[in-house]
């Protein structure tokens, strides 16, 4: 092969991986980050507020990602003192377990979490369910520490780049990687299944996006399918599976046969369907019900 194919292949390749990250993120690894200073928020405030702006609170389950995010919030150790971000980790109140948003179980001990030097420099997390969240600050040297969920943080934005390529067998659909499992599951089994290829079950916060999402699934013939979103951990309380807090009402959510506006049946119609018989909107399930699954997965 010549010297300048080589070279022409050489760039093609650079510019499909290359980060290129929409207004207002900057490129931090591989990651497309904003960073937003102009007031502390809760827990819910922060990932209210990074879904309003397409992103996510950030997910680092890696040495590369969580080196990458720290470097770029350590503007100084003077500067930054007291001035934490909340990444996209909880402990589960129910099953006491830390996981990402995305569902992955959050690495514990060295080199990621801190030592809590108030508590006999017990290891973090250490502030067992009163604590639920997790956030980097810069007087522990910017490693994970837990803390109260309604304690204020800044939020600290991610998501993938704008030209990210989709790995087999998910497909580009608007800005989402997509793969629809064409057989049907239980909600919960329904998320093993698409934890299995590489992705969850798919967060739709976006209304340009879900319009995109909708016609994606009328084109393939769908008419009901799982989305990753639930009432279950406490109920009348919607959240998608990152943690951020649903929309209610207008533009997603459907009215009932009987006129009552979705979500209906509290208590027992505790996850997100969409359904053609709803013109595609939000509507509430039973579980146990049998979906087709929507999965979404990061770019690569």
């Amino acid at each position: 092969m010549f010297p300048s194919t080589i070279i022409c292949l050489l760039l093609l390749f650079i510019g499909a991986v290359a980060a290129n990250c929409p207004e207002a993120y900057e490129v931090v690894g591989s990651k497309c980050i904003h960073r937003y200073t102009g007031g502390h928020l809760t827990y819910d405030e922060a990932a209210t507020y990074c879904t309003q702006h397409f992103g996510r609170l950030p997910v680092l389950k890696d040495c590369a990602s969580f080196t990458d995010v720290a470097t770029y919030v350590n503007d100084g150790y003077a500067i930054d003192l007291n001035n934490g971000y909340w990444l996209g980790a909880t402990n589960g109140t129910l099953t006491n377990v830390w996981q990402w948003s995305d569902g992955a179980a959050v690495q514990m001990n060295a080199p990621y979490w801190a030592m809590d030097s108030g508590y006999d420099w017990t290891t973090e997390p250490s502030g067992g369910t009163r604590q639920n969240c997790a956030y980097i600050r810069g007087d522990m040297g910017w490693l994970f520490r837990d803390a109260g969920c309604t304690g204020i943080e800044y939020p600290l934005c991610s998501r993938p780049s704008v030209d990210g390529l989709c790995q087999h067998p998910f497909v580009l659909v608007g800005t989402q990687c997509i793969h629809i499992i064409s057989t049907g599951y239980y909600w919960h089994e329904a998320r093993t299944q698409c934890e299995l290829v590489g992705g969850n079950l798919i967060v739709v916060d976006d209304c340009d996006q879900y319009h995109k999402v909708v016609l994606y699934l009328a084109e393939q013939g769908y008419s009901s399918c799982w989305l990753g979103g639930s009432d279950e951990a406490e109920e009348g309380q919607w959240r998608w599976i990152d943690g951020s807090l649903m929309t209610m009402g207008l533009p997603y959510w459907s009215t009932a046969a009987s006129a009552e506006q979705e979500p209906n049946n509290p208590g027992q119609q505790n996850c997100l369907e969409l359904n053609c018989a709803h013109m595609y909107r939000f509507s509430s399930a039973w579980c146990t019900d049998l979906r087709r699954v929507v999965c979404e997965a990061d770019p690569i």
